[in-house]
């Protein structure tokens, strides 16, 4: 939203720009002032426009409140990390909470890349809904259209994304068969290794729903085979860019330096995590993103920056859940439906020395991100932050929720 309405801003300073510059072509010194003074005035309206969300939202008691909330936290020892929360497309809380290197006693910065574990499924998802936009594969096709030789038949794209395929776990499958752990593991790699190692599928494909770090591994090889582009690059030129996501990037083990200011992840207080033989791999995970950044993922998905909201709707649909489970999966983000909140789109993560959360509820532009560095039991509960977000407030004298 307040994208919106800086872009509107700009463009009636343009506006009002060019006609002062051409009505009075020899006063060139006077429409130079008259152009700054619009710049100023466009730059007021903006400030008032967001003021005037904030105070709508009651941002400043909200604020408060998160910051009692994570602080709890943070001295309980349950967690180390960032926090970002938006409502109505404006950021109303951020902050920073201990270390980004323990040992070092480094202070985590709001620009401070982080490993999203599974969060990056999303990523790897809209990559795919981007090629069926630009009708270059169907969610209809089957591994096969891309990977002759493998061996699992029946699989879709389709159930790749919605966690139906029934295919085995590559990680378990590549730590038994892999005996150099010193070195990177890659997802061609992976996929050769299910086609001459052939371990029995789950179950048969679409007979039910079962979480898999197989399938967004082959959906992140079928976008490279597909672009011609390695997935990280393809990422960066393709969304990543484009949503001006200047400190994320994919990380790709014996490709990808790692920049100095990340977030380092640690099992433990003092046990930095293993930088892994498996983080050559992507699409399940390996995006590295901050939670500015990741606002701008989300913000930018209402924006037909990358791919068309009238498409994107479609990885929103409920289409994958366990029997008795209340939360569904759609492509690359779960949901539920919350009483405060209506429905909860939103992922979580986990890999070594990393934690991840980012919802999203589209009935008020909200976000919420939370990322951690350090492992621990602790879990960031949503209620909780939905009570903050849409707590009972009065605002001009009247009751809202």
């Amino acid at each position: 939203m307040i994208e919106k309405i800086l872009k509107f801003s700009f463009l009636c300073f343009v506006i009002i720009a060019i006609q002062s510059c051409s009505s009075n072509t020899e006063g060139s010194e006077i429409n130079n002032v008259e152009v700054v003074d619009t710049v100023k005035t466009a730059q007021e309206n903006n400030k008032d426009s967001i003021n005037a969300i904030l105070a709508e939202l009651n941002a400043d008691v909200k604020a408060a409140k998160f910051h009692k909330y994570f602080r709890h936290l943070n001295k309980a020892g349950i967690f180390n990390g960032n926090v970002l929360v938006a409502q109505k497309g404006v950021v109303i809380y951020e902050e920073s909470f201990g270390y980004r290197d323990l040992r070092t006693r480094d202070s985590l910065h709001l620009d401070s890349p982080f490993q999203l574990a599974s969060v990056s499924k999303q990523f790897t998802a809209v990559a795919i809904m981007q090629l069926v936009e630009k009708g270059l594969i169907s969610y209809d096709d089957t591994i096969q259209k891309f990977f002759p030789a493998f061996p699992y038949k029946g699989i879709t794209i389709q159930l790749l994304l919605t966690h139906k395929s029934g295919l085995p776990n590559y990680i378990y499958l590549c730590d038994h068969f892999f005996t150099h752990k010193d070195s990177a593991v890659y997802n061609n790699q992976a996929i050769k290794c299910l086609e001459e190692k052939h371990p029995p599928k789950y179950y048969r494909p679409g007979r039910r729903f079962n979480y898999s770090n197989t399938g967004y591994m082959i959906l992140s090889s079928i976008v490279s085979k597909v672009s011609g582009l390695p997935f990280d690059e393809y990422m960066k030129k393709n969304i990543f860019e484009p949503l001006q996501m200047n400190n994320t990037f994919v990380y790709v083990k014996g490709k990808t330096k790692l920049p100095d200011n990340i977030a380092v992840g640690y099992e433990t207080r003092r046990r930095k995590a293993d930088n892994i033989f498996l983080n050559g791999v992507t699409g399940d995970k390996g995006v590295y993103s901050t939670v500015e950044d990741l606002l701008k993922w989300d913000q930018g998905l209402y924006e037909n920056k990358i791919i068309k909201y009238s498409n994107l709707v479609q990885a929103f649909k409920p289409m994958g859940k366990r029997k008795w489970a209340k939360k569904n999966y759609g492509y690359g983000w779960r949901m539920y439906n919350s009483k405060k909140a209506g429905k909860v789109l939103y992922h979580a993560g986990w890999w070594y020395g990393y934690q991840s959360l980012l919802v999203r509820i589209e009935k008020d532009e909200s976000t919420i991100v939370v990322l951690k560095n350090k492992k621990t039991k602790g879990i960031i509960d949503q209620g909780r932050l939905f009570d903050i977000l849409y707590s009972k407030q009065t605002v001009g004298g009247k009751s809202s929720i």
